[in-house]
């Protein structure tokens, strides 16, 4: 709300006090809650720092001044120096997929777990729990080492294991391969997919990147299951971290499972529902069931359509330059990645989801892939014009890469088009001492892409690899410090200041999301949703960031939780 609206509506609630007469007026302009004696940093347009905000029923009624809002009903809490935050959002998570790896699978990632040895002690642990012959399925982190494929099948000779680096990538024993028939005939992925298989000298498939595998169905929920696995996700993962609002990437039964949370008044947060479309068809039932962007109120909406471009970057993303030896897992000669599309298919998917009023969002990690996103979005805008389409490109400073005049064309046709970029910083933590030595790449380029003019949605991204880093100050004491869990500092020049990062997982995340008008930031008129922050983390020391406790989430002014 402008300076000029926030008259208008302070004119017209005086013109309704005056009509109202004096016992109703003075029972109009008292506030339902009131917090006193803080940091409020509002995110607005001038930066403010005030020291107090009042609410009426979940509307922000005062920053600053409240004196004249509190009665003998109000409820104040006595902030006592602490910080208050707009509520953080998450502008790309994927709730039921973590619920998915919470509930079912061992955790294995290095760190904590040293190596390939006590990852097998592990999965030891919990085979004993199993029946002979159980799929053992132990969730991974990017790049850490796994045990080699001969450590697997002698420890487990009779159990098929999937051990997962990321959501793109798993490592399978021998009999994991038997089970699922990925043996020297198991075909190699055809045209639509961005993946490949890397295959042992008998030619069986020992690890999947990207590409389709008859994963056994066993650790699927029950419908009451998910219920409960996802709002237990949104609570402890997302409520308790802060995040009022997530934007989310599952499917139609998690958002069905959300919508019977709401019902039952246990929904723990907002949630922006988005579609995805790896299958083509599934656009088919996305325009069938009529719903489009915008649709729902302020605790489930629908958002975007997303669709794959690529894959993950040093491996499997279309980029223009092979990769470099040392930026993946393992390194293959001459590999330039692989697209899901061509281009002219592309071109028509984006059209017929942008026609149809859709924001789109395109998971595009190479550079070649991203250019392709580019060229569709402009077809489509040039086709159907839209002044406010908001189209997205998922990971693009996940890298920022190689070749600087491809770069720079790049970045000049995003500006121009308006397309906002959605990175997940919190992946800087994953860089191994080989990868930052990368030749001629940027890693998440945060400040330069900032000082371009673009506003980068905060999010995480994570179905298993770094759940803990679902908490934004986590993101935003990378994005500050450039540090990784290695100890390493990643090209400190591209460092942001700490209330950039507030900015990401905020105001910016609400713009990325068609949200800004009601969230994002603390001021008159907007709904108040908030965090409490133990410490002001304008003034905390950097690198303790993501150790700041959150004290208190507040949701539709109302306190949601408290530490």
């Amino acid at each position: 709300m402008n300076t000029a609206n926030r008259i208008l509506v302070g004119m017209a609630g005086a013109m309704t006090l005056a009509a109202a007469g004096p016992g109703r007026a003075a029972e109009m302009q008292v506030a339902d809650l009131v917090l006193l004696n803080g940091k409020v940093i509002t995110v607005d347009p001038k930066e403010t720092v005030a020291d107090a905000v009042a609410v009426k029923g979940n509307r922000i009624v005062a920053v600053g001044d409240v004196s004249g809002w509190r009665g003998p009903q109000t409820k104040v809490i006595d902030l006592k120096g602490r910080a208050v935050l707009p509520g953080f959002i998450d502008a790309h998570s994927h709730v039921e997929g973590m619920a998915g790896v919470e509930a079912r699978y061992v955790k294995i990632q290095a760190p904590p777990l040293k190596d390939g040895k006590a990852i097998i002690a592990e999965l030891k642990k919990a085979q004993a729990k199993l029946a002979p012959g159980a799929w053992l399925v132990g969730q991974g982190t990017y790049n850490q080492v796994m045990p080699t494929r001969a450590q697997l099948d002698a420890a487990f000779p009779d159990n098929p294991v999937r051990l997962i680096w990321s959501a793109h990538d798993s490592l399978i024993n021998h009999k994991a391969a038997q089970v699922m028939g990925m043996t020297k005939d198991w075909p190699d992925p055809g045209p639509g997919h961005s993946g490949r298989y890397e295959r042992l000298p008998n030619g069986e498939v020992y690890i999947v990147r990207d590409a389709p595998a008859p994963w056994p169905a066993q650790d699927a929920f029950t419908y009451p299951e998910l219920k409960e696995a996802v709002r237990d996700i949104l609570d402890d993962f997302y409520l308790k971290k802060g995040v009022t609002t997530v934007s989310d990437l599952s499917t139609t039964t998690a958002y069905r499972a959300m919508q019977d949370l709401r019902k039952e008044g246990r929904l723990p947060t907002r949630v922006r529902m988005n579609y995805f479309v790896r299958d083509p068809k599934m656009l088919d039932v996305v325009e069938a069931s009529g719903v489009t962007t915008g649709l729902g109120d302020d605790w489930l909406r629908f958002g975007a359509v997303k669709f794959f471009a690529d894959g993950v970057w040093g491996t499997t993303a279309a980029v223009y330059k092979p990769f470099w030896n040392g930026s993946g897992t393992t390194w293959m000669p001459n590999n330039t990645g692989g697209v899901n599309y061509d281009q002219d298919t592309l071109n028509k998917l984006v059209l017929r989801a942008y026609r149809n009023g859709w924001q789109v969002e395109v998971h595009a990690n190479g550079d070649r892939a991203q250019d392709m996103v580019l060229t569709a979005y402009e077809a489509a805008q040039k086709a159907a014009p839209r002044p406010d389409a908001r189209l997205r490109i998922e990971h693009f400073a996940h890298f920022l890469v190689q070749d600087p005049a491809r770069t720079e064309e790049r970045l000049q046709r995003m500006k121009r088009n308006n397309v906002i970029i959605s990175p997940q910083v919190a992946f800087l933590w994953r860089l191994t001492d080989v990868n930052v030595r990368e030749p001629d790449v940027k890693f998440f380029p945060m400040k330069t892409i900032i000082e371009r003019g673009f506003h980068p949605a905060g999010g995480v991204d994570t179905i298993g690899t770094q759940n803990f880093a679902t908490y934004p100050m986590f993101s935003i004491e990378r994005a500050v410090n450039r540090d990784t869990k290695f100890g390493t500092i990643v090209q400190p020049e591209e460092a942001i200041s700490v209330m950039d990062g507030i900015r990401m997982f905020t105001i910016w995340s609400a713009e990325a999301n068609f949200l800004e008008k009601d969230f994002g930031s603390i001021e008159v008129g907007k709904v108040a949703d908030f965090v409490v922050l133990a410490e002001d983390p304008l003034t905390a020391a950097k690198d303790k960031l993501g150790d700041i406790a959150v004290d208190m989430t507040i949701l539709d002014g109302k306190v949601a939780y408290a530490r």
